[in-house]
């Protein structure tokens, strides 16, 4: 768990608070996008959690603990930090940089090897090709890996990651995106993401904390940010598109039906996709239904316009 209370920093330079007053908390085991314009102070947000800003006014809680309670150079090596850019030891070899911090809390060698060959595997590279490696000889998706797993080396129970996927092509941060869900899904560890995309909080995040000149202005989960802007501010910066936004959060499952309301239809949709992906295959064949369908071929249900609408008129939890 992560806890603010109460959190403000100020520079000399600024006229206002580059945070003010900011209280939120990321529960155990989730992730929370910290989101906003540019200077809206998510990332000096961050950066206080694991002291490499301290705040000037509040309390921020890892676990049970203060920050202050801690030497920061312990707060930090049971914290994973990933950033944009990666960050990783030009001069180290993949190996080396994923075991920088188990080395420094004093881990034996067969541990270590055995921690980045396990690491090396949950984030898909190969050890026996990437541990000799540099980073001058990785790609940039490769790299952005190579980050998460020096992040998570050590296993800590928080995460901090800032943009960590944002220096990489679309397709390519696409599919960084669905192989951290895979692994958070697999670990649970809790998450504070900072990112200026919108649809990349949406995809990764079980709430969004917005911010706006170094306040907060709403923290809710995703589906509630989108539904029900608290103000003028996060009514825009969602956007036109909120229902397609709201779509993009629902999977077929949760409003399918029997399998014969779409048996004379064209579109077919597999069962992990989202409403979305529904609504879009059936505008594309110009019906009001689509077929749901297994791993393996099968027909197991269906989806249809009238499904998409009563998940609209469900009130939220």
């Amino acid at each position: 768990m992560i806890r603010l209370e109460g959190v403000t920093k100020r520079y000399p330079s600024m006229e206002r608070p580059a945070v003010d007053d900011v209280t939120f908390e990321v529960p155990a085991g989730e992730i929370t996008a910290l989101i906003g314009p540019s200077g809206s102070g998510k990332s000096t947000t961050l950066r206080m959690v694991n002291r490499l800003i301290e705040p000037d006014e509040g309390s921020i809680y890892v676990g049970v603990d203060e920050i202050h309670d801690i030497k920061a150079e312990d707060l930090r090596r049971r914290i994973g930090y990933a950033i944009q850019g990666v960050g990783l030891f030009p001069h180290w070899t993949v190996f080396q940089n994923i075991g920088c911090v188990p080395w420094l809390l004093h881990w034996d060698k067969p541990r270590i090897a055995a921690r980045v060959r396990e690491l090396l595997d949950l984030v898909g590279l190969d050890a026996a090709e990437y541990s000799a490696k540099y980073p001058s000889q990785l790609s940039g998706g490769e790299a952005q890996r190579v980050g998460v797993a020096r992040a998570l080396a050590a296993d800590p129970p928080v995460l901090l990651m800032d943009e960590p996927f944002g220096a990489v092509d679309p397709l390519t941060r696409e599919r960084l995106q669905s192989e951290f869900l895979a692994i958070q899904h697999k670990l649970r560890k809790t998450v504070l993401f900072v990112t200026h995309d919108l649809d990349e909080a949406i995809r990764v995040a079980d709430r969004i904390a917005l911010m706006r000149d170094g306040a907060l202005m709403q923290h809710d989960c995703v589906e509630r940010v989108i539904a029900y802007p608290a103000n003028e501010f996060v009514r825009e910066f969602v956007g036109t598109e909120r229902a397609l936004k709201r779509l993009s959060l629902a999977h077929v499952a949760e409003e399918m039906g029997p399998p014969g309301r779409a048996a004379a239809t064209e579109g077919r949709v597999p069962d992990g996709a989202t409403l979305r992906t529904a609504l879009a295959v059936m505008l594309e064949h110009g019906e009001r239904a689509a077929s749901v369908i297994a791993e393996d071929g099968s027909v197991v249900g269906s989806v249809t316009i009238d499904d998409i609408l009563a998940h609209f008129e469900r009130p939220l939890s």
